[in-house]
């Protein structure tokens, strides 16, 4: 507003258009095309002299406009690409780390995986060998049950890595060393506040070192950091196995997979949920928050940007993928994230992408199917089949632990574990037997037919009902829900049925080709 001659009020006519266009033939997000803004001036010398106030307080609104708008979680906006280039970030971190011991009473700096150590010399601390270790949290935590026999790592080249959604969940650790140490010598824990971690190693006399990252500053928003920061690290591992402190594996089913390839749940591709750039409403609360549409778009802004600015061909080749796997340029999946593997030999593209996811913050649920689409497809990917339970589902999580699954979310240890005898009776009989290998005899018949009733009880048979029977010793059994597999551990393809509580079972199809003779 202006007060010309005379004092009467003027208004000054000030039109700003912005201009928000979609390429679509490019795929790239909406880009800011035009900008005009006209000023309209009454021929007056106070009008003139008012002149450069007046284009300073438009600059100083342009200015709070753009920040405003920038800051926004609906609009849809141009994002510049930052002064830190992602590939010089890389390009940084081509020297690995080397493995550090944090100190106990210093604090742990954030993003540097090291191992914490109990510094007790209390003759009850947890200390020991693995197997050790595990029996005596098995004994405590399944009192009255049997013993576990000695397994084989099975899994010694990959990195477990185990993200808390909140420190609180750290008094867990036992229960988890006890679910995936037997399997995974190399485990993991990614979290916040590493003063209540080492609280809890006091309190639960944890004797062995804890291999820990503190990471996760955007809480469980960003878990995709917890992979990052591993890669950085001078090590062997062939693969990065991220799992939620909720997430129950399946291990024979994961030993299946194959390694060389991304994993997530096979969710992904059945629900195919999505969210469209166009619109603001969503049953995906996350959409509208940060780290969520304006993240998203400043993530696929910056790629573009870099293909047609720098010809970036890292990203040149993801958006190919994405494209070529969505074929839609305004449209964005999404799901919940409590299992995510990536073999190192992704681990630069995987690298690039969490270098922009991080910048903008941006929401795991849509950040990592994001990657997953960019990724070749099926030669990258591979998707597990899983369950995730929700409401009254959740109450009964060890019921829904079918064969073929490969992980279930959520298994929680107080719900499903302390608290609840169904659960807790499963874990301690039946979960932790998988891949359990048991030496054992067994009688079946010359003939090779099938074998009638057999007692399992220490290699004792029931052997009257057979003809001609042949003591064979059985070289590698496995136990898991509720069946005996018989054979090696990459083809269990004889099984042997419980039937009732004496454990009396039945073989089926028995063969030589799984036994050998004595």
């Amino acid at each position: 507003m202006f007060h010309g001659t005379g004092g009467k009020r003027r208004s000054w006519p000030i039109s700003e258009r912005y201009s928000l266009d979609m390429d679509e033939k490019a795929g790239s997000p909406s880009v800011l095309r035009g900008k005009t803004i006209a000023v309209y001036f009454r021929s007056s010398p106070m009008a003139y002299r008012a002149l450069p106030t007046v284009l300073l307080v438009l600059c100083a609104a342009t200015l709070l406009t753009m920040l405003y708008v920038s800051q926004s979680r609906d609009a849809v906006i141009l994002v510049q690409p930052g002064p830190v280039d992602v590939q010089d970030e890389l390009r940084s971190t081509n020297q690995c780390l080397t493995l550090v011991t944090h100190s106990w009473k210093d604090s742990v700096p954030y993003g540097l995986p090291g191992l914490l150590i109990n510094p007790s010399n209390g003759s009850d601390v947890l200390r020991g060998s693995t197997t050790d270790i595990v029996n005596r949290i098995y004994n405590n935590m399944c009192p009255g049950h049997q013993t576990l026999p000695n397994v084989q790592f099975t899994f010694p080249d990959i990195l477990l890595i185990v993200d808390f959604n909140h420190p609180a969940h750290y008094n867990i650790i036992s229960y988890l060393e006890l679910l995936y140490r037997r399997y995974f010598p190399n485990i993991l824990y990614c979290g916040l506040e590493p003063e209540t971690l080492k609280k809890q190693i006091v309190a639960e006399k944890l004797g062995f070192p804890i291999y820990y990252l503190h990471a996760l500053k955007d809480n469980w928003q960003t878990k995709y950091e917890c992979i990052q920061h591993a890669m950085k690290m001078c090590d062997s591992f062939t693969g990065y196995l991220l799992i939620g402190d909720d997430t129950l594996i399946n291990m024979t089913n994961f030993e299946r997979t194959p390694k060389t390839k991304a994993m997530v749940g096979d969710e992904f591709v059945r629900t195919r949920e999505q969210m469209n750039t166009t619109q603001f409403k969503y049953s995906w609360e996350w959409w509208g928050a940060e780290g969520g549409r304006s993240a998203m778009l400043g993530v696929l802004n910056e790629l573009a940007f870099k293909v047609n600015r720098n010809n970036d061909h890292l990203a040149q080749e993801f958006l190919r993928n994405y494209y070529s796997f969505v074929n839609h340029s305004t449209i964005f999946h999404f799901m919940a994230i409590d299992f995510l593997y990536v073999p190192k030999r992704l681990s630069s593209i995987f690298l690039y992408m969490t270098s922009l996811f991080l910048k903008y913050k941006t929401n795991v649920e849509v950040a990592i199917p994001f990657f997953v689409c960019g990724l070749e497809h099926p030669e990258d990917v591979h998707f597990v089949k899983m369950i995730s339970l929700w409401a009254k589902d959740r109450d009964n999580s060890q019921t829904r632990f079918d064969k073929d699954l490969v992980y279930l979310h959520p298994f929680k240890y107080y719900a499903h574990f302390k608290n609840a005898p169904q659960g807790k009776d499963f874990m301690c009989q039946n979960y932790l037997r998988i891949f359990t290998v048991i030496p054992a005899a067994v009688y079946i018949s010359s003939s090779q037919q099938v074998v009638n009733k057999i007692h399992f009880d220490g290699a004792q048979a029931a052997n009257n009902n057979l003809s001609n029977p042949v003591r064979v010793l059985v070289y590698k059994v496995r136990y898991f829900n509720g069946n005996l597999f018989l054979g090696n551990h990459t083809d269990p393809v004889k099984t042997v049925k419980a039937l009732g509580k004496d454990r009396v079972l039945v073989v089926k199809d028995f063969t030589r080709r799984v036994v050998n003779t004595t």
